[in-house]
């Protein structure tokens, strides 16, 4: 066989094993998605910008999806770059709530003291699941400070005059009057990286109400493990259940805490 016909039947074979590839390509993409879709998880995969942090050693980064909450801690390697990134899986359906395209969610990041453990800055934003079978990538850590987000990290100042002992965080569920089926719902609270969550007999509960709002008292008895929670803390509470729909079954709100009360009512459901 001489080089001429050599060389037809490479360029003859070319074609086909291109065509080949990304057949492959396509079904190995394909098959991916549906693993993810099979198993009835999605992930919120947070994008944090550390550009302008000095020298990060450790972040603790927080979230909470579809009555599921999540933490991971970023060191070494993973902050070697002007970016960090995470991922958090979430089941897609669980006992109380089947997540939905627009539920609601949060991220928070901590910059930490690598040696004590003390939070230097944070940074939080809010979202909406724009895909509840797959990935939803979100930014965190920089942008502007608008509604749902705080923007960049920013630290928590003051002193001893500024913390706040032991406070109960009081999560409203408004506007479940006349919701057939009415049945248990989650209620959540966040600061400070540490979780508080309650699950609640709703109807009995609105039964009982005076005035049609459901009132979830979420008391932090311990001090957070990066450091006492302060004025000007930054609080997310969230409520999650099928009944709550048809828009969304997880609903959040937040707040900056200012002042240095024991009680802080936090309307999470108000639709």
């Amino acid at each position: 066989m001489n080089k001429f016909q050599i060389s037809n039947k490479i360029v003859f074979s070319l074609p086909f094993m291109l065509a080949g590839f990304m057949i492959l390509s396509i079904f190995i993409f394909n098959f991916s998605n549906q693993v993810v879709v099979a198993a009835g998880k999605y992930t919120i995969d947070p994008k944090i910008n550390i550009k302008k942090l000095n020298n990060p050693e450790k972040l603790k980064v927080v979230a909470y999806s579809n009555g599921e909450n999540k933490t991971k801690y970023l060191t070494g390697n993973d902050l070697n770059s002007n970016t960090a990134t995470v991922s958090f899986q979430f089941n897609q359906k669980n006992d109380l709530v089947t997540a939905v395209h627009r539920d609601e969610y949060f991220v928070c990041a901590y910059d930490l003291n690598a040696q004590t453990n003390e939070m230097k800055s944070y940074s939080c934003i809010e979202g909406n699941l724009e895909n509840p079978t797959g990935k939803n990538p979100v930014n965190i850590g920089s942008g502007p400070v608008v509604t749902l987000s705080t923007g960049p990290f920013k630290p928590v100042k003051g002193g001893q005059n500024d913390i706040i002992k032991n406070p109960t965080m009081v999560v409203w569920i408004e506007n479940l009057a006349g919701k057939k089926h009415l049945k248990d719902i989650k209620a959540v609270a966040m600061i400070k990286g540490e979780f508080k969550s309650k699950i609640i007999d709703a109807r009995k509960l609105l039964e009982k109400s005076k005035d049609n709002i459901i009132k979830v008292p979420l008391h932090f008895d311990k001090e957070p493990e990066i450091g006492p929670i302060k004025k000007g803390d930054f609080l997310f509470g969230c409520v999650s259940a099928n009944v709550l729909k048809p828009v969304e079954g997880t609903e959040c709100e937040h707040r900056e805490l200012s002042h240095i009360g024991h009680i802080y009512n936090l309307v999470a459901r108000h639709d």
